[in-house]
């Protein structure tokens, strides 16, 4: 019996696997990794919203969340080169790795000295229009400067396959954001506190990855990258993608904490994390899908059922996250947040719904970057502009700012699936 179920063969769009192939295919053991590393460092994460968002309160807490929100849009800035070294650093020889980890350091400092500046230069502004304090602001500029080079090396390592380190890293950066945000916020620095917190974690990080750079004895070559204007071609599609990516995702709670009350804005910054952990859990699978995906399509071997694996494994993560969402709203909010922010139970499932749409649009996305298809990024730049229009204009109600969002997220589906259908059919996909 055990045989036959593991034998069993299923079939969709011409694509058919067993349960046995799924066990043994490096996507599953690969995503085994990612997905009990980053979910566990997703729980020390949420963990941190719990007790943080006690501890100060949905007014307070939305200004922490907003902070958070703004520190994922800047990071878009350097977070584009995540994808690009991935890309180059899975398709690349070992001789080649040097130079390249090399070229990409240059890179990464010159965007995170320009990232930096123009934070400090912005700090007015935002100051003005969040009404957060420039103490507070002026802590991302270190945030941003650092960030920076880990991206590069963590991004190297997911690329060669080492997702353990990368999952132990990303685990010490929350620990350290966790424990000393708490003891920050309890000896009475709240906000400030917090934010510098999230300093020391980020440092700490880097440190960790650096460790573990030297023990694979890479090494790093100031020059000798002749592939340049290459990846630089690629990066700009991928940089503009990675900016509306991040837009559609943090976008809507820095527009509602600017359209709303700061109760308000709390609140709905309850729901938005408890909605990004559909984004989060997911997202281990699209990380290993990425590396698998460019090696096999760099050197000309099969590729589609990691696709289908991978899109498959998404959608039933988001699906059974919804069904929690649907029956049980109110306890997922009490149960993180505390019956202080129950108000935000009403709208949990359909900001759930928005999420799932949202990071199943960007699985196939990344699906066609890992394809060096770059050109489709131009779909999350449309979809990134329709959310914030929208929500500029309609946003009398929190649910209509998800309503928004969720027609943003639908459209980005709807045209990549098209385009997919299109792909396969004209035989430029598989």
């Amino acid at each position: 019996m055990r045989e036959k179920i593991l034998g069993y063969q299923f079939s969709v769009l011409n694509f058919s696997i067993s349960p046995r192939e799924i066990v043994k295919h490096p996507l599953f053991s690969g995503s085994a990794v990612m997905i009990l590393g980053t979910n566990i460092t997703n729980f020390i994460a949420y963990l941190y919203h719990l007790i943080i968002g006690r501890m100060l309160g949905p007014a307070t807490y939305g200004e922490l969340a907003t902070i958070i929100s703004i520190m994922g849009l800047f990071f878009t800035s350097f977070g584009f080169l995540s994808l690009v070294v991935v890309k180059f650093v899975s398709a690349s020889d070992e001789g080649e790795l040097g130079g390249l980890f090399g070229w990409f350091l240059r890179i990464s400092l010159k965007i995170a000295v320009f990232a930096s500046l123009l934070l400090l230069v912005s700090i007015p502004f935002l100051n003005n229009f969040l009404y957060i304090d420039k103490k507070i602001l002026i802590l991302l500029a270190p945030i941003l400067f650092v960030s920076s080079i880990s991206v590069v090396y963590r991004a190297l390592l997911q690329g060669l396959l080492k997702f353990n380190q990368v999952v132990v890293s990303s685990a010490v950066e929350v620990s350290g954001r966790l424990l000393l945000g708490v003891l920050f916020v309890f000896l009475g620095f709240e906000v400030f506190g917090a934010v510098f917190a999230i300093v020391i974690s980020t440092t700490i990080s880097f440190l960790l990855l650096k460790y573990f750079l030297s023990k694979l004895r890479l090494k790093i070559l100031l020059s000798g990258f002749k592939d340049g204007k290459k990846v630089l071609r690629y990066s700009v599609a991928i940089l503009l993608g990675s900016i509306a990516t991040n837009s559609i995702f943090s976008s809507d709670l820095v527009l509602v904490k600017h359209f709303f009350s700061s109760y308000d804005a709390g609140i709905y910054a309850s729901i938005s994390t408890l909605g990004r952990v559909i984004f989060f859990g997911t997202s281990p699978i699209a990380s290993v899908m990425f590396p698998l995906v460019s090696k096999r399509f760099s050197r000309g071997n099969a590729y589609r059922k990691i696709f289908f694996l991978s899109f498959f494994m998404v959608f039933l993560m988001c699906l059974s996250i919804l069904i929690i969402y649907l029956l049980f709203p109110e306890a997922a909010i009490r149960l993180l947040f505390g019956a202080r922010y129950l108000e935000g139970s009403k709208y949990l499932f359909q900001f759930g719904i928005f999420m799932s749409i949202f990071v199943l649009a960007s699985l196939i996305l990344n699906f066609y970057l890992s394809l060096e298809k770059s050109k489709v990024s131009i779909v999350s730049v449309i979809t990134a502009l329709v959310q914030v229009v929208g929500i500029w204009f309609f946003h009398s109600t929190i649910n209509q700012v998800i309503n928004v969002s969720i027609v943003a997220a639908s459209f980005m589906f709807l045209a990549l699936a098209i385009y997919f259908l299109y792909g396969i059919q004209k035989r430029s996909v598989f």
